[in-house]
């Protein structure tokens, strides 16, 4: 039997607005493919990038300086941002999903904010800038399912972003509003307002198994959720674990 190509993989093949092709294979594990023309670089995470061309130049910073790496240990992300450019001849560099879901290519307008937990970032253009986010009650971030600290990456450009499972994306209108169980929470835009609010009724506290909060999102912005939580999916698979 032979080894299925890479090229045998379902495939959907796009150009963001600054001109960069990347193409996103396969359904259940995915992997994005960016193909860099000369002048054109990419930037991620320190440890996300899967293969790539020779041709490919990878550079690693602090991104800002110690300041950058104090916001990036804040924010949950690795300390050193890599930076991948092409030569003269151009070449692609690939990532691939860290868990079973799907990859979405967030556009961003200048000044356009998206707000992520920790995990969701892939990728993104030069253009974009990594910052974090604090949610507004520490009450809410305590209790969130992603930690007081989020990432906030602003434009111009695309962002990569990783969803575990299906992703689900949902347009709030102005003050509408919908509960989440945190950990299904996979960013929003920085119009969305984020709280937590407790699970109201004794009986639901006690017997529903949702937990003790709930995830309020309030419009108007969109927002996307995953349809699949690692931790869910831990609890399943600790029911086969020798000793349970």
């Amino acid at each position: 039997m032979s080894i299925p190509d890479l090229a045998q993989l379902p495939e959907v093949s796009a150009q963001t607005r600054a001109g960069l092709k990347y193409h996103i294979l396969g359904t259940v594990q995915q992997t994005l493919v960016a193909d860099l023309e000369p002048g054109q670089a990419l930037f991620s995470n320190a440890g996300a990038m899967s293969w790539m061309s020779r041709s490919i130049q990878m550079t690693t910073t602090a991104n800002g300086g110690i300041g950058g790496i104090l916001k990036r240990a804040f924010a949950g992300a690795s300390l050193f941002v890599v930076d991948y450019a092409a030569n003269k001849t151009g070449g692609h560099v690939a990532f691939s999903a860290d868990f079973p879901g799907k990859i979405l290519p967030i556009e961003l307008e200048a000044g356009q904010s998206v707000i992520m937990h920790k995990h969701a970032m892939i990728c993104a253009e030069k253009s974009v800038q990594f910052d974090i986010f604090f949610t507004r009650k520490l009450f809410a971030g305590a209790f969130g399912g992603e930690g007081f600290i989020l990432q906030k990456l602003t434009g111009p450009g695309t962002v990569f972003a990783e969803l575990d499972g299906d992703a689900v994306e949902y347009h709030l209108g102005n003050n509408e509003q919908l509960s989440v169980e945190p950990g299904h929470v996979a960013m929003f835009e920085q119009t969305v307002s984020f709280d937590i609010t407790m699970v109201k009724g004794i009986t639901n506290i006690l017997f529903a198994g949702e937990g003790l909060f709930l995830a309020t999102l309030t419009g108007p912005g969109r927002i996307w959720l995953h349809s699949l939580t690692p931790s869910r999916m831990a609890h399943r698979i600790a029911e086969y674990l020798p000793g349970k």
